[in-house]
């Protein structure tokens, strides 16, 4: 999975880390599921990404990372993906289908001023968000308010109507391989 990081975010990432960085090759629906966009903000004095799916704009929020937490980075988002995954009331086999086909993040500083100008709106929206309700980033559910951000109309440059970020991932979802639902149905077939 590719994590195109803002400046600012890869700045923050460890050497090692670093050195994970590959170009892309993928094609098809592989190419739309692997690509990610992400940030680096501050909020109340507190390091968080943002990460945005650039075909769904589904959205991940990874809050209070201190500076061995940009080591685990992948660990972070594989956690935070999963379980707003799960949080979404998205159904087990689509659940399955991300884990099974997540693959470790690698990173580069590509950006796509499309998928930036919603990493922004999210960004104003946490900010907002927690500002209004008077509430601490620290004892926010980093899964719940994923699956919230990820539930609203998003635009997206080029088409025409809004869409629903988390019904745009169950449909990426849905079209990729689930090699343990493969691997059971083949079992029962024997």
């Amino acid at each position: 999975m590719i994590l195109h990081c803002t400046k600012k975010l890869y700045a923050k990432l460890p050497e090692k880390v670093k050195a994970t960085e590959q170009p892309a090759t993928a094609i098809g629906i592989q190419a739309q599921w692997l690509n990610w966009h992400a940030n680096l903000i501050a909020i109340q004095r507190r390091q968080c990404v943002i990460a945005v799916h650039d075909a769904t704009r589904f959205t991940l929020f990874i809050p209070c990372l201190t500076k061995k937490d940009f080591t685990n980075l992948d660990w972070h988002f594989n956690d935070v993906f999963i379980n707003t995954l799960l949080k979404s009331d998205l159904p087990p086999e689509l659940v399955d289908a991300a884990a099974t086909n997540y693959q470790p993040l690698t990173f580069d500083t590509i950006c796509n001023r499309s998928v930036q100008g919603t990493m922004n709106q999210v960004s104003q929206e946490i900010d907002y968000g927690l500002y209004y309700k008077s509430a601490s980033v620290a004892g926010i559910n980093p899964y719940r308010y994923s699956a919230d951000l990820s539930h609203r109309p998003c635009g997206v440059k080029g088409q025409k109507d809004y869409i629903w970020p988390d019904r745009e991932m169950a449909q990426l979802l849905q079209k990729l391989p689930n090699t343990n639902a493969d691997s059971a149905a083949s079992m029962n077939l024997h």
